[in-house]
């Protein structure tokens, strides 16, 4: 069966990930989006988790388990409509902490561009889960891929903003993959946020992490990608442990 090494390895993550249970690189859905976007007629249904092992420096006490329900359907062949639904829990108790819509389009394959390209916009409301407080922002999100033989890099130069602080923050990721098999690819993954794009943060305050990441193709139907990340500045969450398992769902039937 298909389906066996990817439920062990689902079991094993979260049973890694309950073992624990404040604020610093909080990100409900750590994820290097590629260009293409969810077919027509195909819904997928995303499960984002995420653990803190060690917080930032001078909160290393801080083990927030954040999980993201992202359900995304596509509309026509370069468009896609998602939403999420966020979720925080420390010590035990969960709670509701916002949701985002998203829509995406993509550039169509037969302008024939030297690159994948596709942008990705969020707005919603996240409420803080210490305070209660309600921030309506949004997400500008440039996506730039590229696949070469077997190694596969992906680019988004994030906007992040926030209307309530009128704030506007450079959030950039990165994604480098190797196809070690046709099951598989490992890599790396980078997450940043250098603050305000005109008056970016000190070093110190900015936010640098790398995970080393695996991707799993066990099934047409199904994606899975586990990474564990390390943060390289203090303002930085010091180690985390995030996945996203997926399940895609035809809901057109094949014409006979």
């Amino acid at each position: 069966m298909h389906f066996k090494p990817l439920i062990k390895l689902t079991l094993i993550t979260f049973s890694v990930l309950w073992c624990g249970n404040i604020f610093g690189q909080d990100a409900n859905e750590i994820q290097v989006y590629g260009s293409a976007t969810t077919p027509k007629y195909t819904t997928m249904i995303e499960l984002h988790s995420n653990y803190t092992i060690k917080g930032p420096k001078f909160n290393s006490n801080y083990h927030p388990f954040l999980q993201t329900l992202e359900v995304t359907t596509g509309i026509s062949e370069n468009f896609e409509f998602g939403f999420y639904v966020f979720t925080y829990n420390n010590n035990g108790k969960t709670q509701y902490t916002g949701s985002n819509i998203r829509p995406r389009v993509k550039a169509p394959d037969d302008w024939g561009l030297p690159v994948g390209l596709s942008l990705s916009s969020e707005i919603g409301c996240s409420i803080d889960p210490i305070s209660n407080d309600n921030d309506w922002g949004a997400e500008i999100r440039p996506i730039i891929d590229k696949t070469i033989g077997d190694h596969y890099l992906s680019f988004n130069p994030n906007i992040g903003v926030s209307f309530t602080n009128n704030e506007y923050l450079f959030e950039p990721n990165l994604k480098y993959a190797f196809s070690a098999s046709k099951k598989a690819n490992v890599g790396f993954e980078y997450y940043g946020n250098t603050g305000k794009i005109f008056n970016p943060f000190k070093l110190p305050n900015q936010e640098h992490q790398f995970y080393l990441a695996l991707d799993l193709f066990l099934h047409p139907l199904y994606e899975f990608n586990f990474g564990i990340g390390k943060g390289l500045t203090d303002a930085s969450n010091g180690t985390t442990i995030k996945c996203y398992i997926g399940r895609r769902i035809n809901w057109k039937h094949p014409k006979k």
